[in-house]
């Protein structure tokens, strides 16, 4: 049974020096009120301040620990914090950072008293049916040993809200945050994205920015190859491919064939290699980057960079499969921007702790008591979550005791007359 005790300890010990490693810029009862929020969630599973409540299991009515939690959502979260968590998350991503860029949606069917509530399409319903919600804009990187994604940058915004502009100025400010930290240590990052960031105005971004991208492209860009402007559905049915490689794809493994030219787009009129995938599915994919090919292998490397791109979704998914995220009931914007962070700051915990596979005895043990069916798997969030899970429902005491609160003496009043 080694479950009780000794794992119990070791994982709230991990938590606490994770909330001290971010919170070491802040105030005490900031400090506190995170490393509450991320034991609750990873306890609990969940992002509802009753179950985060119960998980804490504190000394005084439960309506008093939501109603403490639910104030300091209402209030700005100290930037030293989401600074120091991107700082632990860089030092993960190695000398060679990928980065994923997407957006995705929550959905709020049933709400009617949500701050600035709009209406979004609805990409996990069949028919594509527009509901009440919230745009949501996700940058992840991927961890440099495990490529796991953790994410830089995440924000819910709606179209509702008196300042907002545009989605695509939401995407724009977390690319200029990134790259911020980026050109701080003097890295050069690969963004990759999908056919819907498909414009001139990104890809002169990224060139401004001197910056890597793989970008999908559409049917309607059109690419100057010998001399003339193509329409590139036109040289895509033109070739056949000639690099022949394996990819695991939607959980089948397939064989791919791929034939890369140099040409122009529109954008700054610069060359770029344009690659055409074959094999995936009756429409080959036509992707575009500015990454040097010298050999077939940078080539290869370059496809598989847009396949990792799965990962955004897998995450999007596990956020809201795992902790429950579309169920949150705080009202304000800036509740729910600070709630998510907060659950971001958890699931970060979680990548570093995959990150650990194969170095860290604790971390083996962790996916051990998640009891899986699969040994080896691509992306090892939901057995590290339901690992954390496992060990924290046998705790029988909060965190509480963990963190260095000061004890009021006895007898102790802050004005006296004698």
């Amino acid at each position: 049974m080694s479950y009780f005790t000794t794992n119990t300890y070791q994982l709230k010990r991990e938590i606490v020096n994770f909330s001290k490693k971010i919170c070491k810029n802040s105030n005490k009862p900031t400090s506190k009120f995170v490393t509450d929020m991320l034991y609750g969630i990873s306890k609990s599973k969940d992002i509802l301040l009753s179950s985060i409540s119960e998980a804490l299991d504190e000394n005084i009515s439960k309506i008093n620990t939501i109603d403490r939690l639910s104030n300091n959502l209402s209030l700005d979260l100290d930037e030293s914090i989401f600074l120091n968590y991107c700082n632990l998350a860089f030092d993960a991503l190695g000398d060679e950072p990928v980065f994923l860029v997407d957006d995705s949606d929550v959905t709020k069917p049933l709400g009617n008293k949500f701050e600035a509530l709009g209406i979004v399409r609805d990409g996990s319903s069949k028919d594509k049916s527009y509901e009440k919600g919230y745009h949501h804009t996700e940058i992840v990187g991927l961890t440099n040993n495990f490529k796991q994604p953790i994410s830089l940058f995440s924000k819910i915004h709606s179209s509702t809200q008196k300042e907002y502009i545009s989605n695509n100025n939401v995407t724009y400010e977390g690319l200029n945050f990134v790259v911020t930290l980026l050109n701080e240590r003097s890295l050069q990052g690969t963004f990759v994205l999908d056919r819907g960031y498909d414009s001139n105005d990104i890809f002169n971004y990224f060139f401004n920015k001197n910056q890597h991208f793989v970008i999908r492209l559409t049917e309607k860009r059109k690419i100057y190859y010998k001399h003339r402007w193509n329409k590139i559905t036109t040289l895509r049915d033109g070739y056949k491919g000639k690099l022949k490689f394996n990819i695991m794809f939607q959980n089948v493994e397939k064989e791919c064939l791929i034939s890369v030219i140099k040409a122009q787009i529109t954008a700054s009129k610069k060359w770029i290699n344009i690659f055409f995938v074959y094999g995936l599915s009756d429409t080959p994919m036509m992707l575009a980057s500015n990454i040097p090919i010298k050999s077939k292998e940078d080539a290869l490397k370059v496809a598989r960079l847009y396949f990792s791109r799965w990962r955004i979704e897998e995450y999007f998914k596990f956020k809201k499969q795992e902790y429950n995220f579309e169920n949150f009931r705080v009202r304000s914007l800036k509740s729910i921007n600070n709630l998510n962070l907060l659950l971001t700051y958890t699931i970060g915990f979680i990548a570093l702790m995959c990150e650990k596979l194969g170095k860290n005895m604790f971390a083996q043990e962790i996916i051990k008591e998640s009891k899986s069916l699969k040994d080896k798997v691509y992306l090892w969030f939901y057995q590290m979550a339901r690992g954390i899970y496992n060990i924290l429902k046998n705790a029988k005491i909060g965190i509480k005791e963990w963190q260095n609160i000061q004890k009021t003496p006895p007898n102790y009043c802050q004005l006296s007359l004698f």
